[in-house]
């Protein structure tokens, strides 16, 4: 964690839990993220790594979200709203038979998160996935691969539920 990181960190303790946002986006934006000034952070948010943030317009980051990884991108879009507890970890390590440990070279991928996501609690999204404008993520799912705009998708590890059709305004299932 970078100083200016753990200082953000120590900062907001002070500031009240759902008020003040635009003082952690300011906050934020210091610590060399790109943070849109409408952007509503609850305090308890960490974010911790090497990456490159970037979170949008009349976005929600919810109580006790983590955002980290190592050197990468991760890109929260406009009107997006991360629920509570939601894991944004962008890094990983390759498999190690040989080693001592198992947990073998670190390594980083990029999460971009399009406009309108909506993720709900407990969400654990992995490193490479981008989630499609507009989706909704049921709560509790882990997010592996790469999910389409306009979806409902849920579980461990997260499908694609129901698909919504603008031709007809409804959601029509995608499982047979």
């Amino acid at each position: 964690m970078s100083i200016k990181s753990y200082i953000y960190h120590r900062a907001v303790n002070f500031i009240p839990e759902t008020r003040m946002y635009r003082a952690k986006s300011f906050l934020l934006s210091c610590c060399g993220y790109t943070v849109h000034p409408s952007a509503r952070i609850v305090s308890s948010a960490k974010f911790v790594g090497a990456f490159k943030l970037a979170i949008g317009h009349d976005s929600f980051v919810g109580h006790d979200v983590l955002i980290t990884g190592g050197k990468c991108s991760i890109t929260i879009g406009d009107d997006c709203d991360l629920g509570p507890r939601v894991c944004l970890v962008a890094g990983s390590h390759e498999i190690d038979m040989i080693g001592t440990h198992t947990a073998g070279k670190g390594y980083s991928r990029d999460i971009i998160i399009e406009d309108g996501v909506w993720i709900g609690a407990n969400v654990t999204v992995l490193g490479g996935v981008r989630i499609g404008a507009k989706s909704i993520i049921g709560a509790g799912s882990t997010i592996i691969h790469d999910i389409p705009p306009g979806v409902i998708a849920f579980g461990t590890p997260c499908k694609v539920r129901k698909k919504w059709s603008p031709d007809t305004q409804m959601w029509n299932s995608t499982e047979s």
